[in-house]
């Protein structure tokens, strides 16, 4: 299942790099302050969601988001990025 909601993720990264303009820059804004957020719990160590890294099977919900988020923002961010260029260079090559 989390598989899915990656790839769904990844599909809406693309699709608003694809788009450009405000969308894409919302989204890579929110990416950012999502990891930045999650970077700053797990720093402070509020609520043993620093644990997220090795609590195996007994990961509370807290610690599954906090892995989910600090592991796979910036790969979303990436390609949001290279969707937008992609985007970019495809209309220039249109002009």
């Amino acid at each position: 299942m989390a598989w899915l909601l990656v790839a769904l993720l990844a599909v809406g990264a693309v699709v608003a790099g694809w788009m450009a303009g405000r969308v894409a820059a919302l989204v890579a804004a929110a990416l950012v302050l999502t990891w930045t957020t999650t970077a700053v719990l797990v720093a402070t160590g509020q609520d043993d969601v620093e644990g997220f890294f090795d609590c195996g099977i007994g990961c509370t919900a807290t610690q599954e988001v906090v892995a989910f988020v600090f592991f796979y923002a910036p790969v979303m961010l990436v390609l949001l990025l290279l969707g937008s260029l992609a985007g970019r260079l495809a209309r220039r090559g249109t002009r």
